[in-house]
């Protein structure tokens, strides 16, 4: 996993969610972060990868989630 990258969604409005986007072995995975909870866009990452490996990148992403107030 390279980096994690994110922008907001509906920026300023009550369904505000931030968009992350992820680049494993050249593959980009994106999913929205939201209270918490992941849910990723197509395709997911469990298609390519391991449960372990997902289990990892997840919690990459919970942690750089909270690091920067997200």
């Amino acid at each position: 996993m390279k980096q994690i990258e994110v922008k907001p969604m509906f920026e300023g409005q009550i369904h505000e969610r931030q968009q992350f986007k992820v680049t494993i072995d050249g593959n980009d995975y994106q999913g929205i972060y939201h209270e918490g909870d992941i849910d990723w866009f197509h395709p997911h990452p469990e298609k390519d990868l391991s449960d372990d490996h997902v289990d990892y990148v997840e919690s990459q992403v919970h942690g750089f989630m909270k690091e920067n107030n997200q």
